[in-house]
């Protein structure tokens, strides 16, 4: 059993190790919280496994000396010593009558029970639960299993329910405790609540798959924007990309400060006219309400500003110096996105002889 529980501190540090670097990693600060989360508690879960180790050599070296005489954890020496871990701990006799429970085993429990009760036998937890949501009786939990065939529990992730009716996962470890004849004395389980880690591993699977989500969005946009992008010359198409793919870059920026919750419009439409808003010009105004855009209308709103943005630069209002562009917005009751876009002092307005990106973009997107 020691070598075995060996290799598992082992694992647990490589675990942790691989949720170090991946944090170390990440670009994300949620992701990156999160894989620290779990850093801390692979960390914890080697403690646990240590402190294993520790009381089975210990005792081993007891039933050495004491042949088959039963170890008493109640004796004051032990009793401190399980009370100072950072883990959950009690103890039964063969018959399943817990005979001491350290402090964090009553805070997990919500209770704590009268030693050698015969009421509360095998486990001190109001009810216990299946991961899938199964109850699990007393008499069939994973204690009553390792005193009935003698063998180790490990891993095993179970659901308690406390006397108020919260819930929380704890992972358990049960090992028999025998003499030298191979007779079983009890059982000790130690277990620690893993509720958190349990949502921390939740939210990475859901982190990754709006990721990959995300991902796949942006590739088809950049896509698209390579597709509809037009222009008499190679350099001009490759400007024109390079500068499409820059304003998406810009609103992803955003997309980040706010842990992908979406994008201000204000912000947007300031990222995009930033070269007209210097102190002391005001040749472009920008007004409107709040509006937090979701990131796909967000990003549709930063294509399309750029598009009319450059327009303007290059044959609107804004390609002479005393040109100017209004952009204000308001939220219709239908909750519609109403957009303004007013250019003045510019010059004459010609009719294009062919359909350009943006009003193919604007057309698609709106």
């Amino acid at each position: 059993m020691l070598e075995q529980l060996t290799e598992q501190v082992r694992e647990c540090h490589r675990h942790a190790a691989d949720a170090k670097a991946r944090a170390d990693a990440t670009p994300d600060p949620a992701l990156r919280r999160s894989y620290s989360d779990l850093e801390d508690h692979w960390l914890f879960l080697a403690r646990s496994y240590m402190f294993g180790e520790s009381l089975q050599d210990f005792i081993d070296q007891t039933t050495q000396t004491k042949k088959r005489a039963p170890i008493d954890p109640k004796l004051p020496m032990v009793g401190q010593l399980f009370d100072l871990l950072p883990v959950a701990i009690y103890v039964c006799d063969p018959s399943g009558l817990i005979i001491y429970y350290n402090s964090h085993a009553a805070e997990l429990w919500g209770r704590s029970p009268s030693l050698n009760d015969p009421t509360d036998r095998f486990c001190g937890s109001y009810r216990m639960y299946h991961l899938d949501g199964d109850p699990i009786e007393h008499p069939d939990c994973p204690m009553a299993d390792v005193l009935r065939n003698g063998d180790s529990v490990q891993n095993r992730e179970i659901v308690v329910e406390r006397t108020d009716g919260s819930r929380g996962v704890v992972l358990v470890n049960i090992a028999p405790l025998k003499d030298l004849s191979g007779n079983i004395l009890g059982a000790v389980n130690c277990f620690q609540d893993v509720t958190e880690r349990k949502r921390s591993e939740r939210q990475i699977a859901t982190l990754a798959g709006e990721a990959e989500h995300r991902a796949k969005n942006i590739l088809a946009t950049v896509q698209a924007t390579v597709h509809l992008s037009q222009s008499d010359t190679v350099h001009g198409l490759k400007n024109a990309i390079e500068a499409r793919i820059r304003a998406l870059a810009r609103v992803h920026a955003l997309f980040m400060q706010s842990r992908w919750a979406g994008a201000e419009l204000s912000n947007i439409a300031k990222q995009e006219f930033a070269p007209y808003l210097r102190e002391g010009e005001l040749r472009v105004r920008i007004g409107g309400p709040d509006l937090l855009l979701a990131p796909n209308m967000a990003q549709a709103a930063a294509v399309i500003l750029h598009e009319l943005s450059t327009n303007a630069a290059k044959y609107g209002s804004l390609s002479v110096s005393e040109g100017q562009v209004e952009v204000t917005w308001s939220r219709a009751a239908s909750e519609r996105l109403i957009l303004h876009w007013i250019e003045s002092g510019g010059p004459p307005a010609i009719m294009p002889t062919r359909e350009g990106f943006a009003t193919s973009i604007i057309d698609r997107m709106i």
